[in-house]
């Protein structure tokens, strides 16, 4: 957890140092350095907005070089740097664009690190400067790099102040041994770290990289998988753990797994795929990462790969650290993968109430809950049911058909012919139910807006509409109908397609390293279309039809609709026996909206329904259908008939008949 801060000073923040003062320049009576909150959520993300930052800095002064306790303090929105405001004679230079520079070890409280300050046109401000590294200053006042990211900035500060800037740690070169001469030719070894930062860039985040491992784990047959995020400021900086109680690996075994590309023997329904898995995605998060095994009845072991010290390609056995240790306890058998010194993100999440580490933990929560949902489930196909925890905290299943309302449509098996043979995919639609519906079924308010949140995904649902892809029940790629329809429409957020492929068609799909990148055949994206229509024309009709509860009230004697009834083969949403109305609906009609009608001028269209955020309807008619017009000016004092007369146009939307008559009318 090592960072440089860079900051180019204004003239109210000068009046941190005495000197600016006593020569009548100070603007304000502000006594510290301004540190932006995006930079201090990146540095210290388990620091609360209510806490205070404590940190032991070396600075500058008369008598050289000493060491004072300040602390970072949140006020408004940002944190001051506060504690010290040095009165030595050696800041007279301090002005206005003046570079400030801290550097500073987070991993541990109270943080530890040196601060400097250097006029505009000296040549550490220049060199820093005119490097593409301090190019996020050009629109951020303050900017934060992470070790290697201020690389070139680290080593120009040490060359000018060795005291107050360490070293960058220095990446073996191996260059010259990596040459061999041989009879045919030379022999060329890859640069270790040069490749490796290669390989590590295949587009992780940190949530996919850890359910990359969780993939490994559920392929050995893990049913209990235990990840620890540790906080980064309680001693061993950014880590975090991830444990299986699966069938471990023996010594030989566990050497395969750590090469790159390893030769690995993947079963029918294994999640691997290139034997990359385990080292993409902990390169992709960390500089060191060790993995600690054990199979029944045979001792525990463990190898390593440090990425500044790979020299000769030699994963590294040396004895744990005690922490360590700790943290990678195996009882009967298992495996433990342990991330050092991870790499934080260059913009932290943000979510109200949060620090950002708890922002991170959260998000891994989502993430696997719903990547993972079925096997959380105990329904995928030929594993057992798998149980999943963050820091001691189960991880539920977030299933994206799995309300009790989503209708199901029939499943389709499609057949894709291979070199080899003929790979099976499982296409099944689903519609989901609207909000109104999800209030009516559920007891409390807190509830339903829980489902909400769920069937959202936590976001727009508008967003989360189309295909859900599924490798051997794992969930790889959501949302979006691919090259089917390019946008999408808000009135078919309802609809949802799963498709569920095995490991026979990863080349045919064209499955990158990562799992995260699926193109579908044509052949595929065909029957697809075909069945997904269905739901999305569904979509459109219960979006735009005025709204009567007709949900099953939870305690209710009759079932709703939903994904847990059993298929007929007619391309329509399986139903279910009659439902009832909602409490307090049982003997009156279902009330009518409220509606309003306007008159607009536009070539647009004829007409337009659209439903308000508070419920109500609008139906907008322009001048291109006189009858239209004159129709609604007939009827506008009656709601029912309007009722009516909106559901009515709905349905003609579905069947493009207000296209026909601008077309019509054109011609």
């Amino acid at each position: 957890m090592r960072f440089l801060i860079l900051r180019l000073l204004t003239h109210s923040e000068l009046g941190m140092f005495h000197e600016y003062r006593r020569q009548g320049r100070e603007g304000s009576k502000q006594r510290a350095v301004n540190f932006d909150w995006d930079v201090v959520d990146r540095v210290f993300p388990a620091a609360k907005d209510s806490d205070v930052i404590e940190m032991e800095l070396q600075y500058d002064t008369d008598s050289g070089v000493a060491v004072s306790h300040q602390r970072l303090k949140r006020q408004d929105k940002n944190w001051r740097l506060e504690g010290n405001c040095p009165k030595d004679e050696c800041y007279r230079f301090v002005m206005p664009g003046c570079l400030f520079v801290m550097e500073i070890e987070a991993g541990s409280t109270p943080a530890v690190g040196a601060w400097a300050v250097f006029p505009a046109e000296h040549e550490v401000t220049q060199a820093i400067l005119a490097d593409g590294e301090s190019s996020r200053l050009a629109k951020s006042a303050m900017i934060a790099l992470h070790d290697e990211e201020g690389s070139q900035t680290w080593q120009t500060l040490n060359r000018a102040r060795p005291d107050l800037f360490t070293v960058p740690k220095k990446v073996v070169n191996d260059m010259n041994a990596a040459v061999k001469p041989s009879s045919n030719g030379v022999e060329l070894a890859p640069n270790p770290a040069r490749l490796v930062a290669i390989l590590a860039a295949v587009g992780h985040t940190m949530p996919s990289a850890v359910a990359d491992l969780v993939d490994n784990a559920i392929s050995a047959d893990a049913t209990e998988i235990a990840i620890h995020f540790g906080r980064p400021d309680a001693g061993h900086g950014r880590w975090m753990s991830i444990a299986d109680n699966g069938s471990g690996m023996a010594p030989a075994v566990l050497a395969e797994a750590m090469r790159i590309g390893s030769n690995s023997d993947y079963e029918a329904n294994s999640l691997g795929k290139y034997g990359y898995g385990l080292k993409g995605a902990s390169w992709s998060q960390a500089k060191i990462f060790t993995v600690v095994s054990k199979p029944a009845n045979a001792p525990v072991h463990h190898l390593t790969w440090d990425v500044d010290d790979m020299e000769g390609w030699r994963a590294k056995a040396d004895p744990l650290e005690t922490w360590e240790e700790e943290a990678s306890l195996i009882q009967n058998h298992g495996t433990v993968v342990i991330w050092k010194e991870m790499r934080p993100p260059e913009l932290m999440p943000a979510a109200r109430g949060l620090d950002p580490y708890s922002a991170e933990v959260r998000l891994l929560e989502r993430h696997l809950a719903l990547v993972f949902h079925r096997f959380l489930e105990g329904k995928a196909a030929g594993r057992k049911k798998v149980r999943i925890t963050i820091n001691k905290i189960p991880v539920e299943p977030n299933n994206p058909v799995g309300h009790p309302l989503t209708e199901q449509y029939d499943a389709k098996t499609v057949r894709i012919p291979t070199a080899d043979n003929d790979g099976k995919v499982s296409v099944q639609a689903f519609l989901l139910p609207t909000e109104d519906q999800i209030a009516a079924f559920h007891p409390d308010s807190e509830s339903a807006r829980r489902a909400v949140e769920l069937i959202g995904l936590h976001g727009k649902r508008n967003e989360t509409q189309g295909l859900f892809i599924y490798r051997h029940d794992r969930l790889i790629k959501w949302g979006g109908w691919h090259q089917m329809w390019e946008t999408n429409d808000e009135k078919t957020k309802l609809a949802r397609v799963v498709v569920n492929f095995d490991a026979v068609l990863d080349d045919a799909f064209k499955i990158n390293i990562s799992k995260q990148i699926v193109q579908l055949p044509l052949q595929l994206q065909a029957e697809i279309k075909t069945l997904a229509k269905v739901a999305r024309t569904d979509s459109q009709r219960k979006y735009r039809k005025p709204r009567t509860s007709t949900t099953t009230a939870p305690g209710s004697s009759a079932s709703p609709t939903g994904a847990g009834s059993n298929s007929v083969s007619t391309g329509k949403p399986v139903k279910g026996s009659q439902t009832s109305p909602a409490p307090g609906n049982s003997s009156s009609p279902a009330p009518v909206p409220k509606i309003g009608v306007k008159e607009v001028k536009t070539e647009k269209f004829v007409w337009k329904v659209t439903k308000t955020l508070t419920g109500s309807l609008d139906i907008q008619v322009s001048e291109l259908n006189p009858d239209l017009a004159a129709l609604i000016k007939q009827i506008q004092s009656d709601p029912h008939a309007l009722a009516h007369l909106a559901a009515f146009l709905g349905k003609l939307d579905d069947t493009e008949a207000q296209q026909k008559l601008i077309a019509g009318r054109d011609a």
